[in-house]
Formats: structure tokens, sequence, C-alpha cells
């Protein structure tokens, strides 16, 4: 399958950054990178991971960027869709893979999207998810279909997800043909078309970590490039946000526990004030 990494010259080494991390965190993934460049071919990063990469000669603008990575792909074809300021943290690998068999064996093309990432609260209310419209991994895991599915725009669009090629390539046609910068996307409008369905795991499978803030790395980011044995890059400034998305339990000897807040915001301190000092 084809993880399709939204990046660029500059943030070339974020995109590094990332599937370095998809490679340590979730070993048995069967993705094939497909990452852009524009003028600089990234030569150590092709000679780092090999046939696990592939490596896209594109125009600058992310519209343009973005429909040359799809060009080739047929539009009910699945891919892994994760954007370069978005990295894994921790990730529940087997169910995850899990998910990734069920996205494999899916033929109705009206089923479009699997979220890994449920973090916000209506994901886990009935009123924004469909109890009696839902799917289940070899495990049992439940995926709900949610109600977004009955709406016409596309929530959640930035986020990791198993995503059919027609509904990227259709967000980024309708997008505007000038140069825009990544977070006008933000406002742009992202149209579905009627009965497409989109589907969230009964619980969260992943953290990711966001990679800058307003042009600059965050300090999240920072702690894992040194983590990872990576250069941070020098051409950015380190903020001091903190910006991780979805939460896991512990787990030890096979059994899995959540800390206390007071005592997991203690533990995110030291952890923060130990990578600073590195």
């Amino acid at each position: 399958m084809k993880a399709v990494v939204l990046t660029c010259d500059k943030y070339m080494p974020f995109a590094d950054h990332t599937i370095q991390t998809y490679e340590k965190l979730w070993r048995n993934n069967y993705f094939t990178y497909r990452v852009p460049y524009n003028n600089n071919y990234p030569q150590s990063i092709k000679k780092k991971y090999g046939d696990k990469i592939e490596l896209i000669k594109t125009e600058s603008p992310i519209k343009a960027t973005v429909l040359t990575l799809l060009q080739d792909l047929d539009d009910n074809e699945w891919i892994y869709w994760c954007m370069d300021d978005r990295y894994l943290v921790r990730i529940r690998d087997r169910e995850a893979q899990e998910v990734y068999n069920l996205v494999k064996t899916i033929e109705e093309p009206q089923i479009c999207s699997f979220l890994l990432i449920a973090t916000k609260p209506y994901f886990h209310t009935d009123k924004f998810i469909k109890k009696d419209s839902k799917l289940f991994t070899k495990s049992g895991l439940v995926l709900y279909e949610t109600v977004f599915s009955d709406g016409r725009v596309i929530s959640s669009s930035w986020r990791p997800q198993f995503v059919r090629v027609k509904i990227i390539r259709r967000m980024f046609e309708s997008f505007p043909d000038y140069n825009f910068k990544a977070a006008e996307m933000n406002d742009f409008p992202k149209k579905k078309l009627e009965g497409e369905k989109f589907y969230v795991p009964e619980k969260n499978l992943v953290i990711v970590g966001e990679s800058t803030h307003r042009g600059e790395l965050t300090e999240n980011c920072a702690s894992s490039f040194k983590k990872m044995g990576l250069e941070i890059p020098p051409n950015f400034t380190v903020t001091n946000k903190y910006m991780l998305q979805g939460k896991l339990p512990y787990k030890v000897a096979g059994f899995e526990f959540t800390l206390p807040v007071k005592m997991q915001n203690f533990i995110t301190s030291v952890n923060r004030w130990y990578w600073r000092q590195k």
C-alpha cells in the first residue's frame, strides 16, 4: 500500500522523521512511502529506506504536488495518508495492522476512510457515531461509521488514515489554483459526495505529534528528533509548544493501566526537561 507523505524540499527532514517513527513503531507495516521532492533529490533518504520509498519529482505548489503524487493511482485505490506534520509517538500496532487487513478486504466503493486516531469527544458519543453501522476486525475491534457520512463535508482530513485516492484527489482538485500556504487549507471547503462512508475505531489507536507550529519546530518534535538520532534542522527555531494528539494506556506485562492526570503531567514535565538538556 502507498503511504502518501505530503512534504516539500524545505520540510524533507520532517518527512524523514515521520517515516522513521513509522518504521520503528509499526515494524510490520506494508507501506511503500510515496514522497515528493521539488528541486533537490534526497539521495540520503533513498539510500536509508531503499525499496520502502518512492521519490516523485513535483512542482512546489501544494495542489500540484498532491495531484502529481496521485496521478497514476486509481480513484478507488486505498492509500495511507500521512503528512510530514503528524509523526508517530505511540501506536497499538497489532490493532492498527488489523485495521489495515480489514481495509484490504473492503470492496464497497462507498466506504472511503478509516481513521486510526479517535481523540475528539464526539467520536465516543451517540450524537456523532452510528452505533448500528459498524465493521469488525478479526480480533473484534469495532469501527463505527460516523455521522459525517451523512454530511457534505470531509472531517479530520489531515489526520493519519486509510483513505481512497478519490477523496484526497477530489479535495485538492477543488482547492484554488494559486500557490497557497499550508495553513490556508484549513479554511478551504472539503466536500464529499452523498453516500460516502467514514469510519473511526471504538478506541484510539495512535498518539501523534505535531512537527511544527507556525513555522517553528515544536518542542515535542525536537525531542523526538534527538531520540531518533536525527539532526534538528538548523533553519528552524524550536518553540516551547508541546503538541500531542491522542491518548493511550500504558502496558506492562500484558496489563494496561491509565495514570492519574497529575502523575501523567508530572512525567511529561520531567520528560520535557530531560530532552531539553540533551
